[in-house]
């Protein structure tokens, strides 16, 4: 740990800032979702679209497309030039913000960032949908920056859809040098799973989005992102890069498919099953291994658990093995339970919603309850690690020790389907496992069991949930 330390403070960055996986993102029920609120109307209005709530955004694909990348400052001094984005006359187009963390806490300031950006992106008379936005906190306020990702999709229509999305983190294991392997593997599948929890897996196409102090690091991690492609048979897309005082990894990503994408809220009906592909909370055991190696206080701690350092260890090794391994297979599941685009959605031969079960951990289950507008009744949380999601949350190292990266899919399907979901899953490998069922349509609520309380200290999180003994 004292080499990776010293590695870092060579680049400048100073390890203990960075967050691990997504505990990077700006809280997106208190700030992203209520500032979005506010402005879309206002946006809308003057011919900018925001999308709402999705894992990817899908679009009616063309031909081809083209990708353009632009930087521009937040707040009122922001640099963003209308003309130009009329000349690219854009289709829709993706957003990283990156917000000092002083302005991210709060919807207020979060608002005076990024209101002045796409009130200037409107006044280029192109009626653009914001498709996907991304947002980040960053120690360093000159780095407050919106990453633009302007897409204009060209030549004939193809029948089939374009889907599309972004994300970004600054590490996933701190023990690791920034261009390893699993740490560039881990973040780029972390960006694809959005497009494979959708069902999304073919002509998959990767615009890097690196950031590094040094460009030394940032070509050897550029390198490890061709061979993550070359790999998976992946294209990348040459798009300009960022300087940053710390390490970011992230992609936009796009996939093509000739299936609907399960989103149909509207079908989901009492008795249905929610079913997740795999036990989820990979970030407890890298959390607590970190924290071990920097204070011996926790290493006795956990010692006393029964948890040895070469336990630990183990269980971490695992965690990021699991997060650097793309789910693409899974993808393929869920595109067999799909219906092409001239068939109808029948709700007891396809998959009608899924979600990545990432960065929120089990609140993605609250926002699945919202969406469809249904009761949620969940009666078991298969963690990866119980017992030390359950140390980090008590020794308060995690506010949510559900949470992870590149994370295990939640799937609502029908009770005539959910058996054939179920062992299609472990043929490609995975544990999945039934975790409840829908109860109710029209009061959108998530019910789980007394012992999810152990998990999670965050009071938001644990007053969005109906806790049942």
């Amino acid at each position: 740990m004292k080499e990776e330390i010293k590695r870092y403070d060579d680049l400048g960055i100073n390890l203990f800032e960075l967050p691990l996986g997504c505990s990077v993102k700006v809280d997106l029920d208190s700030v992203v979702y209520p500032t979005l609120d506010v402005l879309k109307p206002r946006l809308r209005n003057q011919g900018f679209e925001v999308s709402s709530r999705k894992d990817a955004e899908i679009i009616e694909a063309k031909e081809n497309f083209e990708v353009y990348r632009k930087f521009y400052k937040l707040g009122k001094n922001t640099d963003v030039n209308p003309e130009e984005i009329a000349k690219i006359s854009p289709t829709v187009c993706t957003v990283v913000i990156q917000a000092y963390q002083r302005y991210a806490s709060k919807s207020e300031t979060f608002k005076a960032l990024i209101e002045p950006v796409y009130k200037k992106i409107s006044e280029s008379g192109v009626k653009v949908k914001l498709g996907k936005g991304h947002s980040i906190i960053t120690t360093f306020q000159d780095e407050s920056t919106a990453i633009f990702d302007f897409i204009v999709t060209k030549g004939k229509n193809t029948n089939k859809f374009l889907a599309i999305n972004n994300d970004t983190i600054n590490i996933v294991d701190p023990t690791l040098s920034p261009e390893d392997p699993r740490q560039v593997s881990g973040a780029l599948s972390n960006a694809l799973n959005d497009l494979f929890v959708v069902g999304v897996h073919e002509e998959i196409q990767i615009a890097p989005l690196i950031g590094a102090p040094n460009e030394q690091v940032k070509e050897k991690i550029l390198k490890e992102v061709e061979k993550f492609s070359q790999r998976y048979n992946f294209k990348v897309i040459n798009v300009p890069q960022l300087f940053s005082k710390k390490i970011i990894l992230g992609a936009t990503v796009f996939g093509i498919t000739d299936k609907q994408p399960p989103l149909r809220e509207d079908l989901v009906r009492p008795r249905m099953n929610i079913v997740v592909s795999r036990p989820f909370g990979e970030l407890a055991p890298i959390t607590a291994f970190v924290s071990s190696l920097l204070d011996n206080a926790v290493a006795h701690d956990l010692e006393e658990e029964g948890i040895t350092l070469s336990d630990l260890k183990k269980a971490k090794d695992e965690a990021v093995n699991l997060i650097s391994s793309p789910n693409i297979e899974v993808a393929k599941v869920v595109s067999e339970y799909l219906p092409s685009i001239e068939h109808k959605f029948n709700e007891d031969e396809h998959i009608l919603l899924t979600t990545d079960v990432t960065g929120p951990g089990l609140y993605v289950f609250y926002e699945l309850a919202v969406r469809a507008r249904v009761t949620i009744e969940l009666t078991c949380i298969p963690l990866l690690f119980p017992k030390i999601s359950e140390f980090v949350t008590r020794e308060f190292l995690m506010p949510n020790s559900t949470a992870g990266t590149n994370g295990a899919f939640a799937i609502i399907v029908s009770e005539k389907l959910v058996e054939n979901v179920v062992n299609d899953l472990k043929l490609v490998g995975c544990k999945p496992e039934v975790v409840g069922k829908v109860s109710e349509v029209g009061k959108p609520k998530l019910i789980v069991p007394f012992e999810v309380a152990k998990y999670i200290a965050d009071p938001k999180l644990l007053s969005l949930l109906t806790l049942k003994r």
